[in-house]
């Protein structure tokens, strides 16, 4: 009899075979388990770190927000108010001037190492009515406690009517604050705040790091020498009276006055260049080719020329004959042979008229688009009304400085800057990790990382 089976040495080796098969499926189960469930967690993490980036984003952009529209009138110009402006800052009055902070933020700890885990960024800003019109200052604070990120926030000044909102009551302490915190992340690894550090700033290493360039070297002084005997320039006075004051008068005319109109071919031109006040010698040309006085201007960084034209003491000074259209006062820059740099036209300006309009400063803000070198500071004048040219103007402190907040970079050697250099920030870089996952304190789990950078234009008091 033919009898068909298996034998028992057959049998086990199957079932080995097939413990074998359903471990080795059993671990790739687990694995691809394990794969997706930290591949969730990962999106997770990633997605709320995002989310919380994008709400930190658009409530720090606010920051140093400091006008409202307070008024619209058929007719009339929108009148905007900056009363609150001095409650936007952070510390803007302090009897000590290393310590006046005319910014809008702080961290806490206000000097974080650089493998600092956590900050409090702490920030005022305005919130706005739906009219547009003032609604309260509010200072926000983000912080970080036991692995929880939160938002919270007090009044520091609202308009009457105006209702607390999400806020604590004015004169609120952070025990009060925390009972309006808001819960914004949990298990979260890390929150940083870094300032952006301007290039000019007071502790800068390099001359080419200071803030003024003219007159320079921590001084006021400075001097004007008169262009003429050249083409169409003629001869006028620049008597420099004080240290930071220059005078000038007799300005040439182009005006006819047996046929009471402008000269059709009046080109007659007075120009005078700004130097330092030393004891250097010589024509308006060699002057200018003197280190000290002249300038090179760089791509990516803003300047400003400012001067100041007191109102005349004598009230009949015939410079108030001033004709906005027809007469001609202007500033910019010349070179050494006289040319003016094509990357930068000239600034009009207009001399006082009234007492008030004599407390206004003249401010010039300009950029280049390509480096333009060794130009000097010069002013230009052209009369062709009758009597603007018998009048004087007053060139008071004048000034040529670089724009600290117009160029600037996160450094990660140095986390922040200091109270004086804080006005200059103009932006400040997130850096956020959520965990998502772990089960114990060994288990990191899988983390969402966002590194953000928000701009905040409106801090300092040039916002």
């Amino acid at each position: 009899m033919n009898k068909k089976g298996f034998t028992l040495m057959e049998l086990v080796v199957y079932m080995a075979l097939i413990g074998i098969v359903v471990i080795f499926a059993g671990q790739a189960f687990s694995d691809s388990t394990k794969f997706r469930v930290r591949s969730q967690n990962m999106l997770k993490a990633a997605q709320e770190a995002e989310n919380v980036a994008l709400l930190f984003k658009d409530d720090v952009s606010q920051m140093g927000a400091k006008s409202s529209l307070e008024s619209t009138v058929a007719g009339d110009d929108d009148e905007f108010s900056v009363a609150y402006k001095s409650d936007v800052y952070m510390d803007p009055d302090n009897a000590s001037a290393n310590a006046v902070d005319s910014s809008s933020f702080r961290l806490s700890p206000a000097a974080p190492s650089a493998n600092a885990n956590l900050d409090t960024l702490i920030f005022r800003k305005i919130r706005y009515q739906e009219s547009g019109k003032f609604g309260a200052v509010e200072e926000v604070r983000w912080y970080l406690n036991s692995e929880v990120l939160s938002r919270s926030c007090v009044i520091i000044s609202k308009a009457s009517g105006v209702s607390d909102g999400d806020c604590a009551p004015a004169g609120s302490g952070l025990s009060e604050m925390e009972d309006y915190a808001v819960e914004m992340a949990t298990n979260v690894k890390t929150f940083r705040v870094q300032t952006a550090v301007p290039k000019i700033r007071s502790d800068a290493a390099t001359a080419d790091q200071s803030e003024e360039l003219f007159p320079g070297d921590g001084t006021s002084s400075f001097r004007m020498v008169p262009r003429y005997a050249e083409g169409y320039y003629n001869y006028f006075t620049a008597e420099n009276e004080e240290s930071n004051s220059v005078k000038l008068s007799g300005f040439t005319s182009n005006y006819d006055l047996e046929t009471q109109s402008p000269k059709e071919d009046g080109k007659l031109v007075n120009q005078a260049f700004a130097f330092q006040k030393t004891d250097h010698s010589g024509t308006w040309a060699t002057l200018c080719a003197l280190n000290a006085n002249h300038f090179t201007f760089y791509r990516g960084m803003e300047y400003e020329i400012y001067f100041e034209i007191p109102y005349p003491s004598n009230s009949s000074d015939k410079t108030k004959q001033f004709v906005p259209g027809r007469d001609h006062m202007a500033v910019g820059f010349r070179d050494a042979s006289g040319n003016r740099p094509s990357e930068i036209d000239d600034f009009l300006f207009y001399p006082p008229t009234t007492t008030e309009s004599g407390n206004v400063p003249r401010t010039m803000r300009f950029s280049v688009q390509d480096t333009v070198k060794n130009v000097c500071l010069a002013f230009t004048f052209a009369s062709y009304s009758p009597d603007a040219y018998n009048g004087t103007l007053t060139i008071e402190n004048l000034k040529l400085r670089r724009i600290p907040s117009s160029q600037y970079a996160f450094d990660d050697s140095k986390f922040y800057v200091s109270t004086v250099d804080k006005q200059s920030v103009r932006a400040l870089k997130l850096i956020l990790e959520v965990k998502r996952g772990g089960i114990t304190d060994d288990d990191s789990g899988e983390t969402g990382n966002v590194s953000l950078v928000v701009p905040v234009p409106s801090n300092g008091p040039h916002g």
